[in-house]
């Protein structure tokens, strides 16, 4: 009897083991149920428009599985495009308590600082992104908030701060947004030194340059304005519309200032400067030379601007015609004072006022002058 007791109990061990081992499975698949029941309910409450409703159920699902961050991270985001900023807070803050791996982690803190931003809450979303920016995976991101922060609150000098670290990026736009805010920084008390200092640090930047000459200018000393204001011109050509009124209050030696009218004119084919060329050969040499040279650039390009240049040069010619010249000189003006003179390369807004930072996007330096028939 006693060796069959002995024989009874593997039996009695290995049932004990498969019901338990049910056990689990049953209580696994019990919480897989609940899950899937929580999720439907959530889902349907969100096809339903119950947007508050659905937030709750699909929140309870954070205690049972984390492992669908990307689900909420979607959701969260979704919210956030649709300016719902507070439920995109709401999910993030509740993914932010989860313990999660540290990439997890750290993009859910990016993603809550994004959330805090959109709502105006600057000053979390700095508390939030600022460490980020030692992390080599997320220093680029974290540093493009943080300038979005800085310029939405004006704290230039704290974005000038970071320049040693903006300096470590390849990021262009970063470093150009970072030439941008040190002059904004500097606005009220324009400095010689500081910004000639400013200017050789961020080289890819044109408004320093474009300040420094402007400083130059105010206080006449034009000998140092000219040099900043030819080297935009050499890197952006499509800036001629802009910086070429400026050079003219510069000294041109001999024929130094036709040279370079006409090589913006012949080779980059700039309204401006055709339209100035044209003002140099009506005064150095006769106003049918201006004529012939805007009748060749019409034909090549056609451009309302260089179109009233002409008809300007031909009314000096004719006194007969001057009076109805001017009358369509007159309807043209009206015409272009309605046109955009500025566009946004980047995401194409259009306005007639000059913007180093654009409205539309906030981005830096990418509102430039329009070319076109209507362009300058």
């Amino acid at each position: 009897m006693l060796e069959l007791l002995f024989l009874l109990l593997p039996v009695a061990a290995a049932y004990g083991w498969f019901m338990g081992r049910n056990s689990v499975k049953h209580t696994e698949l019990k919480d897989r149920a609940s899950v899937t029941r929580n999720l439907s309910s959530g889902l349907n409450f969100l096809l339903t428009d119950q947007e508050d409703k659905a937030i709750e159920q699909l929140l309870e699902l954070l205690d049972i599985e984390a492992a669908t961050i990307e689900t909420y991270l979607a959701l969260a985001n979704l919210f956030r495009r649709k300016g719902d900023w507070d439920k995109a807070i709401r999910i993030h803050e509740k993914l932010h308590q989860l313990k999660l791996t540290k990439p997890q982690a750290q993009q859910i803190q990016y993603e809550l600082a994004k959330d805090y931003f959109s709502a105006g809450l600057y000053d979390r979303a700095e508390s939030l992104v600022t460490p980020l920016i030692n992390t080599p995976r997320w220093r680029e991101p974290a540093l493009k908030q943080l300038f979005s922060i800085f310029t939405a609150s004006h704290d230039w000098h704290k974005a000038v701060a970071l320049e040693s670290v903006v300096m470590q990026s390849e990021s262009r736009s970063l470093k150009i947004a970072l030439a941008n805010m040190a002059v904004e920084a500097m606005q009220n008390a324009p400095n010689s030194e500081q910004l000639l200092q400013l200017v050789s640090v961020n080289p890819l930047a044109i408004r320093p340059r474009y300040a420094l000459a402007e400083h130059y200018l105010a206080i006449g000393q034009t000998e140092h304005a000219k040099p900043g204001l030819l080297s935009i011109i050499k890197q952006k050509p499509q800036w001629s519309a802009d910086v070429l009124p400026l050079l003219q209050q510069c000294h041109f030696d001999g024929d130094e200032w036709y040279q370079l009218l006409s090589q913006l004119a012949n080779k980059q084919n700039n309204v401006t400067a055709c339209s100035l060329l044209a003002d140099w050969l009506a005064e150095h040499g006769s106003a049918k030379a201006a004529e012939q040279f805007l009748l060749d650039k019409l034909h090549q390009q056609p451009s309302i601007r260089l179109f009233q240049k002409l008809l300007q040069v031909r009314q000096h010619q004719s006194s007969a015609a001057a009076e109805a010249l001017l009358s369509v000189e007159g309807l043209v003006q009206a015409y272009l004072a309605n046109k955009v003179l500025y566009s946004c390369r980047n995401c194409g807004f259009k306005t007639r006022q000059q913007y180093w930072l654009c409205p539309s996007c906030q981005q830096w330096e990418t509102v430039e002058p329009i070319t076109g028939i209507d362009g300058r």
